[in-house]
């Protein structure tokens, strides 16, 4: 989220399980990291892979060049909304996309949906194993306060 996605009358609320500030992580058949995320948090390279593999998730995520809302998919992607929230939940799934609520004063709060990569790189390693590593965009401030904020109120 950038300054560009925050207005007076909307408040974004970016729900995260960690705080990281690195930029990459690997994930391999074990799902060893090179961060702090925890691995079980980690989503297995086949996960990634398969999601990749699918074409109505690759077209969703070149949709996704800005936070989106899944109504505004589905009429870009031309996709029953039973199938776009289907294909959401595999991309979230391998964390390639992230979903947060968009608090509006002016109605109803609203459900966007952003990519969450810069590049994604697969290789094999030297136990002949696939690798995949998933470069992410540097999490800015309001990111941050957004995240803290949204954990404080699940834990109250």
């Amino acid at each position: 989220m950038t300054k560009k996605h925050v207005s007076w009358d909307r408040l974004c609320l970016i729900p995260s399980a960690n705080d990281r500030e690195t930029t990459a992580f690997e994930m391999d058949h074990e799902s060893s990291s090179a961060d702090d995320t925890p691995d079980e948090e980690q989503p297995p390279v086949e996960t990634v892979l398969r999601t990749l593999d699918d074409g109505t998730c690759r077209q969703i995520l070149t949709a996704l060049d800005e936070p989106k809302a899944a109504t505004a998919l589905c009429e870009e992607c031309d996709v029953p909304s039973s199938t776009m929230y289907r294909k959401l939940d595999l991309l979230r799934e391998a964390a390639l996309v992230e979903e947060y609520t968009e608090v509006r004063r002016d109605g109803p709060n609203a459900t966007l949906y952003e990519r969450n990569f810069a590049t994604i790189s697969v290789g094999i390693d030297d136990t002949d194993e696939f690798t995949v590593q998933v470069k992410r965009p540097a999490e800015q401030p309001e990111d941050r306060m957004a995240t803290f904020w949204t954990e404080m109120k699940r834990e109250s």
